[in-house]
């Protein structure tokens, strides 16, 4: 298995990197990452180079996919177009999410407690937002911004809270909105949205 850190790299670097190893005999891939939206994206990338059996995973805060190849099948005669285009139809993706992963030090945490905020008031509102890392601390029930994430759950944002981000800091009890979730659960949220914005 080849292991490869796309920590700290964009879209494009990341995806050349990749580009670069699937070009030879590896069938199995371990990817370590930043955050989820950036798993999301090499994602979709592994699966039109033909990996099928991508896994997230989280060990103790490290986040990383790892990537098995599959053989292609033969190909089948097709009878008919028709549930191949409603399937098209049917996965379409919808939306943009948020994705808050910082660690929320004493200089970023006003800054994210104000995006926050300003979320209620947008005419279109995510469909998900995710809390990972230290910024799972935003939605703690003393947190300023624990009301707003209750008024968009009301209004139909997922609030989506990393249960081993929460577990590493001890403030699973402490939380006042949004969902424990694993981190597969998190990238299968943003991997449906068509727009992403990560902080």
């Amino acid at each position: 298995m080849l292991t490869l850190s796309v920590s700290g790299k964009d879209k494009e670097e990341a995806i050349n990197l990749l580009s670069e190893a699937v070009k030879g005999t590896e069938t199995e891939l371990k990817i370590l990452i930043d955050d989820p939206s950036q798993g999301a994206e090499l994602q979709k990338y592994l699966e039109s180079e033909g990996f099928g059996k991508i896994i997230p995973e989280d060990d103790d805060g490290t986040l990383y996919l790892t990537a098995s190849k599959i053989p292609p099948e033969p190909a089948k005669p097709s009878v008919s177009s028709e549930p191949r285009i409603r399937a098209a139809v049917n996965t379409e993706l919808q939306g943009y999410g948020v994705v808050i992963s910082s660690e929320c030090r004493k200089h970023e945490r006003g800054f994210l407690e104000r995006v926050i905020a300003s979320l209620p008031d947008t005419k279109n509102k995510p469909e998900v937002l995710c809390l990972m890392n230290g910024a799972v601390k935003l939605a703690e029930y003393n947190s300023p911004s624990c009301d707003i994430l209750k008024k968009l759950e009301a209004e139909g944002v997922r609030v989506l809270i990393s249960k081993s981000c929460a577990d590493r800091l001890g403030i699973t009890e402490a939380l006042g909105a949004g969902m424990l979730v694993s981190l597969s659960e998190i990238l299968e949220a943003v991997s449906c949205c068509e727009k992403l914005l990560s902080l």
